[in-house]
């Protein structure tokens, strides 16, 4: 009877049959959750089957987390699916498998896996352009991250989010900080030791493409040539496509054309066989500059025809996203201001029985006329500040800056620290670029954070700022904090109706308490009070226009 069974069944059912044995054997060698195995599975699923047979990869994740049985076991197999769509430029399924990993893992005792699926869904909505939810994910990151007792596990952390510090700050065209930012990553990679090969493949790139787009092509090829080094031990991926097709536009821009073709073929050959469209809108750009320079125009617009094809899908993709995201916030922002229209009623009728005493309304009338007067100064204060050019302290001339020598406060330390008027200098000039930036609103920002940020050491920026800012770390920071408000406050009316919670979160202080508090230190009034006045300001300028 099984045999006449079996001689029934027909091919396509035969078929599926043969299918289903690689998920059954893979469930056998897995269902004890050997970490191992798990592992070794995971990895060719993401490095091979992916480019092989992408939905056959998808499978294999569904089927991971079919049998996980812990939440670090789903998390991992959910963050495989998202890194599967992320490639593949399914930037709604990416982030949805994300946030459903995150959820799982959240509050396991597993801040590496925290850290890391908080790092992911910061890239996802960087390319999505959501800056700001992109941030918040990086505080999440670099929070957990803090919670790793693991070393090498925490400088993978450590690594990862100066990696995606270093794409941010391209994207912005600040390619020399970006170049820094790498360097930190790696030497978190270097410490980590995992996956090591891989990461500094994908750093050498990055600066490869950072200098590519500085002009400086020698050492762009310089370091694509060490990416492929380290890239050629594992089997080809999107990482070795953007190297070779690095290495492609650069040959270009040194008119070599032959070398252009040879690795621009082999940028193709790597994208025929992946799912992710970002690479293949990558070749397509070079494979146009190098037919355009050919002068063959019939290529040149194929190419350009099938990248606008491929730019437009993911714009619809991630547009669509964006849009169901942006709907869900109006609605909760809608149901927002009607709850608090209802508090506004309440708040302005007790407002009414208030005034009704005359002793009230005197004083609250004198100390009205205390605050604007006070708030006109520190207007004033400020406008001055920023029309001058030398609105942070500058260096001494070097003839004045003689080195600076101090004990070392390290009880197990007898050496003395030496800087010289050079370096003083340098630290100046760095700290000036760093307030022209926005890197003090991190809420993680730290004097050993900012140290490394600049290439010196803590006690040499130390030093520095309590000379010549005349107050210490803290302090400095929180007044940087405290003017990039009051200057959003002033040239941008969103700010002004935003929330204490959300001003404090957007200045980077870990409380509406805490920003309150600092706020009132530096300026003498409550933030409410100095908004309230630029509204009314804003209002008055709005009816005699």
């Amino acid at each position: 009877m099984i045999l006449l069974q079996a001689v029934r069944l027909t091919r396509p059912a035969m078929m599926h049959k043969l299918l289903l044995i690689p998920f059954f054997l893979m469930f056998l060698m897995l269902r004890a959750q050997d970490p191992a195995r798990y592992q070794e599975v995971y990895t060719k699923t993401y490095l091979e089957t992916s480019r092989k047979d992408f939905g056959r990869a998808l499978r294999v994740a569904d089927s991971l987390y079919g049998i996980s049985e812990s939440p670090y076991f789903k998390t991992k197999s959910l963050m495989l699916s998202a890194s599967l769509y992320q490639q593949a430029g399914e930037a709604e399924k990416a982030v949805t498998y994300a946030e459903r990993s995150a959820e799982i893992i959240e509050g396991t005792g597993k801040p590496a896996w925290e850290a890391r699926v908080y790092g992911f869904l910061a890239t996802q909505y960087r390319i999505l352009k959501l800056y700001r939810k992109s941030k918040r994910y990086i505080d999440k990151a670099m929070e957990a991250g803090l919670a790793i007792e693991e070393e090498p596990a925490r400088n993978s952390i450590q690594g990862l989010m100066c990696q995606e510090m270093a794409h941010y700050e391209m994207e912005r065209k600040n390619y020399q900080k970006s170049i820094r930012y790498i360097a930190a990553a790696q030497s978190h990679f270097n410490l980590s030791k995992v996956n090591l090969d891989f990461f500094t493949a994908e750093n050498e790139q990055l600066t490869g493409l950072n200098y590519f787009h500085t002009g400086a092509y020698e050492k762009a090829m310089d370091h694509y040539r060490k990416a492929l080094a380290m890239a050629g031990k594992a089997p080809d991926n999107y990482v070795t496509g953007l190297i070779y097709n690095g290495m492609a536009a650069v040959y270009l821009k040194q008119d070599d054309l032959a070398n252009t073709a040879e690795y621009l073929e082999k940028a193709k050959n790597v994208a025929k066989t992946s799912n992710y469209p970002r690479l293949k809108i990558e070749i397509n750009g070079t494979s146009r500059d190098y037919y355009a320079k050919l002068d063959d125009r019939k290529k040149t617009a194929s190419v350009q025809q099938e990248s606008d094809t491929l730019t437009q899908s993911l714009d619809e993709k991630e547009r669509a996203f964006i849009d169901d995201s942006y709907a869900k916030l109006e609605h909760k922002a809608e149901k927002a201001e009607r709850d608090s229209s209802s508090k506004s009623r309440l708040l302005l009728a007790g407002t009414f029985l208030l005034t009704g005493c005359s002793f009230a309304f005197f004083r609250y009338r004198k100390r009205q006329i205390r605050n604007t007067e006070r708030i006109s100064r520190l207007l004033q204060e400020y406008e001055k500040r920023n029309l001058t050019a030398d609105e942070i302290p500058g260096p001494e001339p070097a003839s004045q800056l003689m080195p600076v020598k101090w004990e070392s406060t390290d009880k197990q330390s007898v050496e003395n620290a030496v800087m010289t008027p050079e370096t003083g200098q340098k630290i100046l000039r760095q700290l000036r670029e760093f307030e022209e930036s926005v890197l003090f609103t991190d809420r993680n920002m730290s004097l050993p954070f900012l140290a490394a940020h600049l290439g010196t050491n803590i006690k040499y920026l130390s030093h520095v700022i309590n000379r010549y800012k005349e107050k210490d770390f803290n302090n400095y920071i929180n007044e940087l904090r405290i003017r990039y408000i009051i200057r959003q406050l002033q040239g941008n009316p969103e700010f002004r109706k935003y929330k204490i919670a959300t001003l404090a979160d957007e200045s980077g202080f870990s409380s509406a308490n805490k920003f309150t508090t600092v706020f009132k230190k530096v300026t003498g009034i409550p933030p409410s009070v100095f908004i309230r006045h630029i509204q009314e300001t804003a209002a008055g300028e709005v009816k005699e226009g």
